[in-house]
C-alpha cells in the first residue's frame, strides 16, 4: 500500500481521535461544574433547614418576636427557595450524565487510537474494508453518543480546546 493511501484514513482518524478526546474533556468539565453547583445550593440549603428547624424547635418554648421572627421567616424562605432550585436544576443528575458521556468518548478516543495503529502498522487494509468498516462503526457510534450527551456550554468547550492545544504530553 502506498503512503499517500494511508495519509487519507490516517488524518481521518487522528480528526475523530481529537473531536472525542475534546468532547470527553469537555463532558468531563460540565460534570464537575454540575457537582459544584449541587454543592453550592444543596449546603446552604441543608444548613438553612437546619438553622429554620432549631429556631422553631426552640421556639415552642418561648414565643419569637419582632426581628427573630423575621429572620426566621426569611431563612425558612431562602431555605425553601435553595432545595427547590436544587431539585429543578437535578445539577447530582446532570454531573452525572456528563461524567458517563465523557467516559464513553474516552473509549471511543481509545479504540481510535487502536485503530490508528493498527492501520499505521498495516495490520487492516484500508480498502479490503477491515479498518473501513471499524472506522464506520465508530463514527456512528461517535454519532450515537454525541445525540445521548448533554449539552456543554461553549465556554467549557473553549476551554476544552485550549487545555488540548497546551497538551504536552500529547493527545
Amino acid at each position: 500500500m502506498e503512503q499517500e493511501d494511508l495519509l487519507k484514513p490516517i488524518g481521518a482518524i487522528d480528526r475523530l481521535r481529537l473531536r472525542a478526546h475534546r468532547a470527553s474533556r469537555a463532558q468531563y468539565l460540565a460534570g464537575k461544574r454540575s457537582a459544584s453547583m449541587h454543592q453550592r445550593i444543596g449546603i446552604p440549603a441543608v444548613v438553612l433547614s437546619t438553622v429554620v428547624g432549631t429556631v422553631i424547635f426552640s421556639s415552642l418554648s418561648n414565643t419569637l418576636t419582632g426581628v427573630p421572627a423575621i429572620l426566621a421567616g426569611l431563612t425558612s424562605i431562602a431555605a425553601a427557595v435553595m432545595s427547590t432550585l436544587q431539585t429543578f436544576f437535578g445539577y447530582a443528575e446532570r454531573a452525572a450524565r456528563h461524567r458517563e458521556s465523557a467516559a464513553r468518548y474516552a473509549s471511543l478516543k481509545r479504540r481510535l487510537d487502536i485503530l490508528k495503529l493498527r492501520v499505521e502498522q498495516n495490520d487492516l487494509s484500508i480498502t479490503g474494508g477491515g479498518s473501513f468498516e471499524s472506522l464506520s462503526a465508530l463514527i456512528e457510534e461517535i454519532n450515537a453518543v454525541e445525540q445521548e450527551a448533554p449539552d456543554v456550554s461553549d465556554r467549557l468547550y473553549d476551554q476544552a480546546r485550549k487545555e488540548q492545544a497546551d497538551d504536552t504530553e500529547g493527545i
